[in-house]
């Protein structure tokens, strides 16, 4: 019997034009499994394994886009798959931009993507605007910015600020307090919505 397989993509856009065409971009854990992918015959991408799922939960695809790396990334994902290759490749997407430091990353942000995805009513591309933050660069941020807590959950891998192309902040926000079982931050002037995995709260 053939085993099921999922497909993970990274891209990145090496133009600011959005319209110009998306060269793959693997990381460094990652050229290995993708050129041995790419030479049993996909065009781009890793072929990971997928696990078996209980039949009511559908593996579907989540997008990303990094605003600062102009890196994009389409991963196959169900709640409860995180792990392995997905993982490292998730870790690394994710990553401090800054320094380039990565961190285990907390499941629960990636399952609560995964809902507000099935309830949007446009095709959903997360944009994100920070996930991992190293300590060096939350204590930069937290000197020179406002509104970042100095024990951020972000340092923790704990938490992703994000928006959703297509989709009013606003919108996103309401649909993070219904189906997100952590904290959920509004930050209409910024144009984003921040999730974590602490406390249920919200501001």
């Amino acid at each position: 019997m053939k085993s099921s397989q999922s497909l993970l993509i990274i891209m990145k856009n090496n133009s600011r034009n959005s319209r110009t065409t998306h060269t793959p971009f693997f990381t460094s854990r990652l050229d290995r499994r993708a050129f041995l992918a790419a030479s049993a015959g996909t065009a781009i991408g890793l072929i990971l394994p997928k696990p078996v799922f209980a039949a009511k939960v559908v593996s579907r695809p989540l997008r990303f886009y990094n605003i600062h790396t102009r890196e994009r990334m389409v991963v196959d994902y169900t709640p409860g798959s995180y792990g392995g290759s997905v993982r490292q490749a998730l870790e690394y997407f994710l990553r401090d931009f800054r320094t380039g430091e990565m961190h285990t990353l907390d499941a629960l942000l990636f399952d609560s993507l995964y809902a507000i995805q099935n309830n949007c009513e446009v095709q959903t591309s997360f944009e994100v605007i920070s996930g991992y933050r190293s300590p060096s660069t939350n204590e930069f941020l937290w000197k020179t910015s406002s509104g970042v807590a100095r024990n951020s959950l972000h340092m923790q891998g704990r938490a992703l600020d994000i928006r959703v192309s297509g989709l009013p902040t606003k919108t996103l926000r309401d649909l993070a307090l219904n189906l997100h079982q952590g904290g959920v931050g509004f930050y209409p002037s910024s144009d984003f919505v921040h999730l974590d995995t602490g406390g249920k709260r919200s501001w």
